[in-house]
This record gives structure tokens, sequence and C-alpha cells, in this order.
């Protein structure tokens, strides 16, 4: 970008730092000074550029010693502890970034010491594959990769990578050396090999990838169901509660979105005694608690109470009688069986 400006001035050598300026201005002709505003602006945005890579740079360089440090120590105490578990990893990440923080006023979402740790395991498997050319990628994008590259074992505090990965990190090096690769593209690439390595494996074994599709299907399926019950038994028992809502309001808002999606209603709507759920009840009680039914509350609390206090009571019996009923039955099975040889033989 570059633009000039023309302004009059008396006839003496003007610059712009007089004018408060870095960049100095040049005299084309008498009475005439020009300057390229452009030039200056664009000088000031490479020396920023400089500085600002050398930051992350820099915080690249930090990170990936920190995920050594505690690599390391996590290798340490696996030798060292017998019984030493994946959850003990996780326990000695935490306890680093915990213990840091008596130390350092940083939040600990700050501090991720597990993600560092194997961002240093999966450059160091590269560079085992490529050499120093494992030094292109930097912290940032080691981190992007580490959760799909980087197969990790915390129970034995080693990592393997994953196959199909090394030939995404080879193209964006190779990439680099002609050219760019922007943020950006880099994370189009990784979803673009996530995508080529899924149509592999659905490709290899078609059946399989089915199987694992369905189940997925099936599971995000029932997440979805469980929250939107939740959600829905949260916020009706809320507005309940505080009045907002009756349950004569409740239904007139199922039934008039019942009949906007076109959905039939069931022939006996409320309470189902015989098929309730946690949830129905939690929503009963707090339509009888919206409607002052505090006398009526006042007696199931009371029936309920007695009728659970009865059930616990036979459930304490039928547990402590058990086991003696039981070896009383065995031993006149055998005293029977016992009677039935001697008739035999006599």
């Amino acid at each position: 970008m570059s633009t000039e400006t023309t302004s009059i001035v008396p006839n003496t050598h003007v610059t712009l730092a007089e004018q408060g300026s870095v960049a100095s201005a040049t005299v084309m002709e008498e009475g005439i000074v020009r300057d390229d505003r452009g030039a200056v602006h664009e000088r000031a945005v490479a020396e920023i550029v400089q500085m600002i890579r050398a930051k992350y740079e820099d915080e690249g360089t930090r990170n990936f010693a920190i995920g050594k440090r505690a690599y390391e120590h996590a290798q340490w105490q696996r030798g060292n502890f017998p019984g030493y578990t994946g959850s003990d990893f996780d326990s000695l990440m935490r306890r680093i970034r915990d213990d840091v923080r008596l130390y350092v006023p940083i939040k600990a979402d700050s501090i991720r010491v597990d993600d560092w740790a194997r961002c240093h395991v999966l450059r160091e498997l590269v560079r085992e594959q490529i050499g120093d050319s494992a030094d292109s990628l930097s912290c940032f994008e080691y981190d992007r990769l580490q959760r799909k590259a980087l197969a990790f074992d915390k129970r034995n505090v080693e990592g393997t990578l994953v196959a199909g990965w090394l030939e995404m990190i080879r193209g964006v090096i190779a990439d680099r050396e002609t050219g760019r690769v922007t943020s950006e593209d880099f994370l189009s690439r990784i979803d673009a090999n996530v995508k080529r390595l899924a149509a592999a494996e659905k490709a290899a074994d078609p059946v399989q990838a089915a199987a694992v599709e369905a189940a997925a299907s099936i599971t995000k399926k029932a997440d979805e169901v469980r929250k939107a019950n939740k959600a829905v038994t949260t916020a009706v028992s809320d507005a309940l509660a505080k009045g907002n809502l009756s349950p004569e309001g409740v239904l007139g808002i199922v039934e008039q979105v019942a009949k906007e999606l076109k959905k039939p209603m069931p022939a006996s709507f409320g309470f189902d005694p015989a098929g309730c759920t946690v949830q129905d009840c939690e929503l009963l009680a707090s339509a009888m608690f919206a409607a002052g039914k505090f006398a009526e509350m006042k007696f199931l609390v009371d029936r309920l109470g007695k009728m659970v206090a009865a059930v616990e009571k036979a459930r304490e019996k039928a547990q402590s009688t058990l086991p003696i009923e039981t070896a009383a039955a065995k031993v006149a099975r055998e005293q029977a069986k016992a009677e039935r040889k001697l008739a035999k033989v006599s």
C-alpha cells in the first residue's frame, strides 16, 4: 500500500519526524513535501510480526521443555512405584499443575502439563522418522495433532505414532520449504486426514465400520434423549416451583407444541403411578408445591414414609434369614437322602 501526501510548506527541508513521525519525508520540489506512509506502515507491521513470531516461538520452546521435564518425571515415577497405573499419570500431571500454582499466580487451565508432555513425545517420535525436520512444526501444531496422531499409553508412559499421520506431517514440512502453510490450512489438513483415514478404515472392513457407526448413532441418540428429558424436567420444575407456570399452563404448552408439530397426544396425559420415573415424581412434587397442596403433600410424606420403612424392614429380614433357611433346607435334603438309602439297605 502506498499513499502519497502533498502539502504546501515554506521553502525549507521539512521532516515528518519534526511532526511526530518516525519516518522522514523527502522534498520533491520547492515548497512541495511528499511522504510514502504506506511504506512506513509496512515496515512497522514487519517489525511487529517478527516480535510476535519470537514471542510464540519462545512460548513453544518453553512448553516443549516443560512437557519434556514432566514426561521424564512420569517415567521416573513409573519405574519406582510398583503397581503404577494410567490414573497415576493423570494424578501426577494434576499434582504438578496444582503445585506450580502455589508459586505462580496463574489459572489452572493455563498449565497444560499433560498436553505439553504429549506434544514432546509426539515430536520426538516424528524426529525418529524424519530427523530435525520435526522442529518445523510449532508446539501449537503438535498440540492440535497429539490427540489424533499419538497413541499414548499412560500406564507404561510411552507413545506410538498412529498410522497415516506421518504422511500428513511430511506434506506440511515439504510445502513450507517452498511457501507458507497457514494455521487455517494446517487445521483443514487435519480434518481432511481424519476423513481420509475413516474412509480407508470403512473400505477395509465395511461390516465392522457399519457396526461401529450404528453403535455410535444409538449412543448419541440415547444421550440426546437423556439430555432433553433432563432439560425439560428441570425447566418445568423450576417454573412450577417459582409459580411462573401452572400445571394447566404446562399442559397447554405441550398441547400447542404437539399440535404445531402434528404429533398425536397420548390418550391419558398425566401422572402414571405404574410407569412413572424419578423425573415424573419430581415433576409431581413441584406441581403440588406450586398448587399449594401442603396437606396432601404431608399426607404423602407420612404414608410413603411408612411404606418405605416397611419395605426396608422386610428386605433386612429376608437378607438375614435367607442363609439360615438355605442351610436348613440343605440339612433336610441330606437327612431325607440318608433315610432313603437306609430304607433301601433294610
